[in-house]
């Protein structure tokens, strides 16, 4: 059996993992942290991480899991983004990780945020030149087709930075509670 101190550190090297998750998109952040916890009071016989504290951290971990969903949709809904946009983003957001980390070297991170929005962009755009083209008389697209799809991009950036800064703070909070836990 591992002993006591190697099963801490290496919760807290999975905790700081699940840190870095919390804002970095593909990571599950506050969700690992919690699986940490359970696995070092599962390891350590509950003697200082007892089941209220991980009914606290399992609540830190739903609430990250509800803030991403709620954190993206409001973001894409408040800056007007329709069904088109969100397919664009999902479609746009795996396409851009996939490249991101193949091709370009840019990292799954960059090329999700960059594949989201460009999908969202292209999914509105779509929309709104099949509902109502507002060509020019050269045949162009209208210059407003472009700003709300363009603005529906942005709010699911801005969706994602509200997310991911909620994130943060839970993530914060658990490992301060994990951290009290061990040392009352």
């Amino acid at each position: 059996m591992v002993g006591d101190g190697a099963v801490l550190w290496i919760s807290l090297a999975i905790m700081a993992l699940g840190l870095i998750g919390s804002v970095v998109p593909g990571i599950p952040g506050v969700p690992l942290m919690f699986l940490a916890a359970l696995a070092y009071a599962y390891l350590t016989g509950f003697e200082n991480v007892g089941v209220p504290i991980l009914t606290l951290l399992g609540a830190f971990a739903v609430l990250a899991f509800v803030a991403d969903i709620i954190g993206t949709s409001y973001g894409a809904r408040r800056f007007g983004a329709s069904i088109w946009g969100t397919i664009g983003g999902a479609v746009g957001g795996i396409t851009g990780t996939i490249v991101g980390f193949l091709f370009f070297g840019i990292g799954s991170l960059f090329g999700l945020i960059l594949g989201t929005t460009g999908g969202v962009f292209l999914g509105e755009y779509v929309r709104k030149r099949r509902k109502s083209p507002g060509e020019n008389l050269d045949g162009r697209p209208g210059r407003g087709d472009w700003r709300r799809a363009s603005r529906a991009a942005g709010g699911v950036f801005v969706g994602y930075l509200i997310s991911a800064f909620t994130q943060g703070l839970l993530a914060a909070a658990s490992i301060a509670v994990f951290a009290l836990a061990l040392i009352y």
